[in-house]
């Protein structure tokens, strides 16, 4: 296992995907906070101060799941295609082996990247902008442990589905079914349907697509969000620890079933 990781570790620290991920979220970082410089001097143009340019993450907590997923697929969509996973089994690594290893691999580069883009992202908008507004810096930085877990869930759930789908494209609409479109659907379902509501809500409630975005009101004018309370910052905690105990136990569970 450990030279499993090793391997893994340089393969990745030489990956031309993970390269180019990092380098493309490095740029758009620096394109939001110039483009909002250059324009802060410009008359009636609100949106050149700190806030403004904190506010577009703080907003959308579920970024960090994306990027988590995106670091997945940049690693590990090829795997199949050239053979790389068959050697692996070839070599002795079992199915669990693997997937706990690319899971660490995963969360390693993912943390390297964070560890670089924050301080990035935080010290060119200090330094380019006007700081003003209600969203401060204190609301990106709580932002990380209360999203942390939930998106290690989702890079999970991405590394799973790309080991169970030869189809990297049919991968992708897996993930966006259970993150995304599940949990609208049981909302709308506790909404609409005449029975069980209170059940369903209380489940859909606790699915990160939904409370992130019902517990977000984050304007130019404030910034509310599911973190910013002890039973907010909880919830978050809880709905991610759960998230990595269901998809570890069901990617268990179908790679012991899978073929190679």
């Amino acid at each position: 296992m450990l030279n499993y990781l090793k391997s893994e570790f340089y393969r990745t620290l030489h990956s031309k995907e993970i390269h180019g991920t990092a380098i493309g979220l490095f740029i758009l970082i620096l394109f939001v906070n110039v483009t909002l410089g250059l324009m802060r001097n410009v008359e009636h143009f609100p949106y050149g101060i700190t806030s403004f340019s904190y506010s577009m993450l703080v907003s959308i907590p579920m970024m960090y799941c994306y990027v988590a997923s995106d670091v997945a697929v940049m690693l590990y969509e090829p795997d199949r295609r050239n053979g790389t996973m068959g050697n692996s089994i070839a070599y002795g690594f079992s199915r669990m082996q693997l997937f706990a290893g690319k899971c660490i691999v995963c969360l390693a580069a993912s943390l390297v990247l964070l560890a670089f883009a924050l301080p990035l992202y935080i010290g060119s908008a200090a330094l380019l902008l006007e700081p003003a507004g209600p969203t401060t810096v204190r609301d990106m930085l709580w932002e990380v442990p209360a999203i942390s877990l939930i998106a290690i869930a989702s890079q999970i759930l991405a590394v799973i589905l790309l080991e169970l789908w030869e189809n990297s494209f049919v991968s992708v609409l897996s993930w966006l079914a259970v993150m995304l479109f599940l949990p609208k659907l049981l909302l709308a379902a506790a909404m609409l349907l005449p029975f069980g509501r209170e059940v369903l809500m209380n489940i859909a409630m606790w699915m990160p697509a939904n409370f992130l975005s019902a517990g977000s009101e984050v304007t130019m004018s404030q910034c509310v969000t599911p973190w910013s309370t002890a039973e907010g910052m909880a919830r978050c905690l809880l709905s991610g620890a759960a998230g990595i105990l269901i998809f570890s136990a069901a990617g268990v569970l179908l790679l012991r079933r899978k073929e190679v």
